[in-house]
């Protein structure tokens, strides 16, 4: 059965097997709180349906996929959890997001570590329960117990800011999953100088 490694009345975060683990991932792997609050404020949703694309990209606008407050919230978590999973093993999160503006709301996915590379399945983001329902599925869904299930498969696709951390799919191991446009694959090598370079970016 899964682990949970932290649970509060909004968020669970637990390690769980992976089936797909193939002949393993690297773990326990060390992803400091630095780099993995690093890693959620870089994590970007791009909606698929857009009717309104950038005037310079002819795209979809990126909108940040975790606020300030989540960065605080997961990151120790997480962190900690990679330390602590097995090759076997994959970290799930859930979180269920509440505003007057639109009731419930869930983002939920996964991470780990195969090689110099973290894998981040962002299944949900902000999504509402029922917006399955107009996809064939009878009832709302609340992936409570299956953080990995997408709600809504049209929604949107996930991205990370700077793309030179992102790895490219034909340079990457695929983890199978129902959606490859949420599976995000940031090179931690990559990421490490990019972390290291920003003090002198804000230097004068």
């Amino acid at each position: 059965p899964p682990r949970t490694v932290y649970q509060d009345p909004v968020t669970i975060i637990r390690i769980q097997s992976d089936s797909k683990a193939g002949q393993g991932h690297t773990h326990p792997a060390t992803v400091s709180l630095d780099a993995m609050r690093y890693v959620l404020h870089g994590m970007r949703i791009q909606s698929r349906n857009s009717v309104v694309p950038s005037i310079l990209t002819g795209e979809a606008s990126l909108v940040a996929a975790f606020s300030q407050d989540e960065q605080s919230v997961l990151g120790p978590h997480l962190s900690r959890a990679l330390a602590e999973a097995r090759p076997d093993e994959l970290i799930t999160f859930y979180r269920r997001i509440s505003t007057p503006a639109t009731g419930l709301a869930i983002t939920s996915g996964g991470l780990f570590v195969h090689g110099r590379h973290l894998y981040v399945i962002l299944a949900n983001n902000r999504t509402l329960p029922s917006e399955g329902m107009s996809q064939s599925i009878v009832s709302e869904i609340d992936p409570v117990d299956s953080p990995l299930l997408p709600i809504s498969r049209t929604a949107f696709r996930a991205t990370f800011v700077p793309a030179i951390s992102v790895v490219p799919e034909d340079e990457r191991w695929i983890w199978p999953y129902i959606d490859q446009g949420r599976v995000v694959v940031i090179d931690l090598v990559q990421m490490g100088r990019d972390i290291r370079a920003l003090p002198s970016q804000t230097s004068p």
